[in-house]
């Protein structure tokens, strides 16, 4: 089994062992349909409806949760069943709470329709409270076979842990960082070896965080996640600032750089120290982090002014250590090691030290804003259910639990993509309920012959599904449900007329609810936060600025500001990539813009570690040449907010990148390292506008240099939320 199809057809077959052994032992063996129902029922949402990968230990915990949290919404649906209202408002609150915790990360997303499900089924008439014990024993019977069957029935395939591809790409930074060292200490000595190095460590893209599968990438809020995360963004970002310094420094007519050799040598160092302590996990010593420290405080007491490129170098070579360190520091919340005192660790690690309500607590209240898609989803998706349930009470609608579940497979982030959805769904449905009614009309009431044709059809729908969309998915399952139901109870070729029935109302649901709240989706919401995204960057700039030169802070609250916005861009762009684009337009690139913010918060946040007094004495005595640099900063941030207005407006911003370095003074003359930080991060606001505006206006063919201020990466700094 090694072609595409063979990952899903194991799959189909684990889910349909599973729920088969369940429906028919308890149906046929235990004469007990209600337990045979649930079973079956409980195995198909947290089966087919849910997505649990990784590690066999973290699947088994994945399924275990989400039966400890089924448990409580069968009850609570089986209770809220005795009438319509009751039932509609326990759907509102339980859609919306069950999709807003998605905000804890992939592993609960993938559960998340699964879950729904397990409210759904018990909601609905016959109001049947003395039945809850034969409900909650199919449940947990069901999910008993699902984990038996994940564990030792062709089990899934283990992905490589994230920490190991992270060890792999330590490794190739680390031997890069060593080749540029001695570069820099005999210009052209090592320039085979560093461009072989170069070579390797540019074919990691597929190492990225991005380019992991959702489900696989450590998103959650756990100290463990933020960990993984934070540390392979700080590798990440190293890797790009290793590229930099060299671009900078290495070449034709490069002189030697003994100091920034020196510290460019111990990243080499620490990088290959954490590469073990990934690898080792639990094992793991503390990554010895003195030596670089060491090297970075005589780097940095070398400084000098000089020229733009110099202070660029200067920040690269800075950047990469700093990064560095911060990734030693970082893991510690991962592996066995001990984790650095509060006072020791830089701010953003303050989740090394949090307790679980306190990391939770943050998540979800950074998603609380109608910026937020998570919040806009949630919403969607509970009134939607909501509404659902009431249609199907109301007019009492046979089999009205397919009607909510076709809402909730079907809905979808933006009107735009409801529209050919809904019409692969109900083209499918039909094929299905004229196949259903064949069978039915065929096949009479002989039970035995149901009994055989379902795990047929069972096996061929899971399958089916994934593989051909969701005409195929629909059909599949109608079918599945005639051969389900005739063995329940006396069958009528109408068992297939209410099922189309169903899903229709269903998808019209979900397609009113869907053009009504929030129709755009990530496409309308992705343009709205990037431009308040650069008004925060604005904002922020000056806040920089004033702290650099002692001056009085204005809009004091603008990192927390800048770092919620960037979080949300990303988050909308996420989903902007999973709906269609229009035909014929390419349109902007919103990825560089995601990238851009990401990295200017994350450098503003650098700064601001590399000078903390700063933080607590905000009006001091002004630094000499701090007036250019704030009237400089001021000229800046009118650029981006220029851009950011145009950005709002639907316009493509002209001209701005080159109107914002118009009017910069010389370098100062004076060796402030405040300053010397300064005028180099105002540089490299300036460059990355210039790319904020090619990306907006579509050209994707002008390259893009790395660049010493920031990451290339949207997960250079992940969410504090």
């Amino acid at each position: 089994m090694r072609s595409p199809a063979a990952p899903v057809l194991r799959r189909a077959i684990r889910i349909s062992v599973a729920a088969l052994a369940g429906f028919y032992g308890c149906l046929y063996g235990l004469g007990d349909s209600v337990i045979a129902v649930y079973a079956l029922f409980t195995v198909i949402a947290l089966g087919a409806l849910s997505e649990v990968t990784g590690p066999p230990d973290r699947r088994l915990r994945t399924f275990l949760a989400a039966t400890a949290a089924g448990v409580v919404l069968v009850g609570l649906g089986t209770l809220l069943a005795v009438g319509t209202w009751a039932a509609a408002a326990g759907m509102l609150v339980v859609g919306f709470v069950v999709a807003y915790a998605g905000t804890g990360g992939p592993r609960v997303v993938g559960v998340a329709n699964g879950l729904q499900l397990l409210y759904v089924l018990p909601c609905f008439p016959p109001f049947q409270p003395d039945t809850l014990d034969q409900r909650l024993l199919g449940l947990v019977l069901g999910a008993a076979l699902l984990i038996a069957a994940d564990r030792w029935l062709l089990p899934p395939p283990v992905p490589t842990p994230v920490p190991d591809r992270m060890a792999v790409l330590a490794d190739k930074v680390a031997g890069f960082a060593a080749a540029l060292a001695e570069s820099l200490r005999v210009p052209g000595a090592a320039a085979p070896e560093l461009a072989h190095q170069r070579e390797v460590l540019q074919s990691s893209e597929d190492l990225r965080i991005t380019r992991l599968a959702r489900a696989e990438r450590p998103l959650g809020p756990g100290r463990r996640d933020r960990s993984l995360l934070t540390t392979a963004a700080a590798v990440r970002a190293a890797a790009d600032r290793s590229v930099a310094l060299a671009d900078l420094l290495t070449g034709p007519g490069a002189t030697a750089h003994p100091r920034t050799a020196d510290l460019v040598a111990e990243t080499a160092r620490v990088l290959r120290g954490l590469a073990r302590t990934l690898r080792a996990g639990r094992e793991a010593l503390p990554v010895d982090t003195a030596a670089l420290d060491a090297a970075l405080g005589a780097h940095d007491a070398a400084r000098t002014p000089g020229p733009a490129v110099t202070l660029r170098a200067g920040l690269a070579a800075v950047a990469l250590a700093e990064e560095t360190r911060l990734a030693a520091l970082a893991i510690s919340g991962w592996s066995g090691a001990p984790r650095p005192a509060p006072a020791d660790a830089p701010p953003m690690l303050w989740f090394l030290h949090a307790g679980p309500a306190e990391l939770w607590g943050r998540r979800l209240r950074s998603h609380l804003t109608p910026r937020s898609v998570y919040l806009q989803n949630a919403v969607r998706l509970a009134l939607g259910l909501a509404v659902a349930r009431v249609v199907a009470g109301v007019f009492d609608l046979a089999h009205g639990f397919w009607v909510l579940l076709a809402t909730l497979s079907l809905m979808r982030t933006s009107a735009s993509a409801d529209r050919p959805v809904l019409i692969r769904a109900f083209a499918g449905t039909l094929v299905g309920a004229v196949l259903a009614a064949g069978m039915l009309v065929l096949v009479g009431d002989d039970r035995t012959v149901y009994a055989w044709l379902l795990p047929v059809v069972m096996l061929v729908t899971f399958a089916a599904g994934p593989l051909l969309g969701v005409a195929a998915a629909q059909a599949g399952f109608t079918v599945l449900v005639a051969a389900l139901f005739a063995q329940l109870a006396p069958p009528t070729w109408q068992l297939a007329e209410v099922r189309l029935v169903d899903v229709l109302v269903g998808g019209l649901i979900g397609a009113v609810i869907g053009a009504a709240v929030w129709p755009r989706g990530g496409g309308g919401e992705v343009g709205r936060v990037a431009a308040e995204a650069l008004r925060a960057v604005a904002d922020d700039a000056e806040v920089v600025a004033a702290e650099l030169a002692r001056s009085p802070v204005p809009h004091a609250d603008e990192p927390a500001r800048l770092h919620a916005a960037a979080t949300l861009l990303e988050h909308a762009y996420v989903q902007y990539r999973t709906e269609p684009m229009p035909r014929g337009a390419a349109g902007p690139d919103w990825l560089t813009v995601v990238l851009v913010v990401h990295r200017l918060d994350a450098y503003s946040g650098a700064l601001r570690e590399r000078h903390p007094a700063l933080l607590s004495v905000r009006v001091g005595h002004a630094a000499p040449d701090a007036d250019a640099l704030r009237e400089a900063t001021a000229d800046v941030a009118r650029a981006y907010r220029r851009t950011a207005d145009a950005i709002g407006a639907g316009r493509v911003p002209e001209g701005l990148a080159e109107e914002c370095r118009s009017r910069f003074p010389p370098i100062p003359g004076e060796g402030d390292p405040r300053l010397l930080d300064g005028w180099g991060w105002l540089h490299a606001l300036c460059d990355n506008l210039a790319r904020v505006r090619r990306a907006v206006a579509g050209d994707t063919g002008s390259p893009v240099k790395s660049d010493p201020s920031g990451s290339t990466a949207a997960e250079r700094r992940p969410p504090r939320g």
